[in-house]
């Protein structure tokens, strides 16, 4: 493998050891009570299904000139619903959204409806509401073998996914779903891999214990296509 990435100049940085196990994880989409959350006088909370909700602020928080990741987790830490168990993934500035994911015994779970937050603000950078859904009842079930770095990067190289030049700037475990019923879920252990290219960076996902590249263009989370009308309302 490592001949093979020399040859098409796909470098790598020092790649995670130690990692050999990782369990399974089971959990449950937490069912919303609204007299159970929390300020009930700063947001008003808006169920949009039973394992979801919209949280809308009295008053608009301003983040000045500039939206940053610091100010993000302050804003999580002060108004957001078990904002300590979300940590941020992506800030999205032409629809002005940031989005986190849900920590899952001290990792990520990626891209799951059940398992994030949103946070939208105005032209005026002023965060208006956020969205909201999480798991809970999380218990690990039996260890796996985790498939090592260097064989991941090979997985993606076979399916033609790392181009000539390629450099792998960060892998790091997570979870994503693998089975999903009306009262259980269960998560994988998941690689991460970040890659750069000419100057671009993408992100891949694989199964850590059956080697399988994840798109998650095919597993949207929730968006309320209403929204971006409160821009304008705010």
């Amino acid at each position: 493998i490592e001949s093979i990435l020399q040859d098409e100049k796909i470098s790598y940085k020092a790649l995670p050891e130690n990692i050999s196990e990782a369990p399974y994880i089971s959990a449950k989409a937490k069912k919303y009570n609204l007299s159970e959350l929390p300020n009930p006088e700063s947001v008003h909370y808006k169920l949009t299904t039973e394992t979801s909700i919209q949280a809308i602020l009295s008053k608009p928080v301003s983040f000045g000139k500039n939206i940053t990741a610091l100010k993000l987790n302050e804003f999580l830490e002060q108004y957001v619903y078990e904002g300590s168990q979300f940590k941020l993934w992506e800030i999205n500035e032409e629809q002005r959204t940031a989005t986190f994911f849900q920590i899952v015994n001290n990792h990520l779970l990626y891209y799951n409806v059940n398992g994030y937050v949103k946070v939208h603000w105005n032209s005026k950078n002023e965060v208006f509401m956020y969205e909201h859904a999480m798991i809970e009842k999380i218990e690990p079930l039996k260890q796996k073998k985790i498939i090592a770095p260097l064989q991941i990067i090979d997985e993606l190289y076979s399916k033609n996914l790392l181009k000539t030049g390629a450099n792998i700037v960060d892998m790091k475990l997570g979870y994503s779903s693998l089975l999903q019923m009306p009262q259980a879920q269960l998560f994988t252990p998941t690689w991460e891999v970040r890659v750069k290219v000419d100057g671009e960076y993408e992100t891949f996902f694989v199964n850590a214990v059956d080697p399988k590249v994840i798109d998650f263009t095919e597993q949207p989370l929730h968006e309320d296509k209403e929204l971006g009308e409160n821009d304008n309302a705010i």
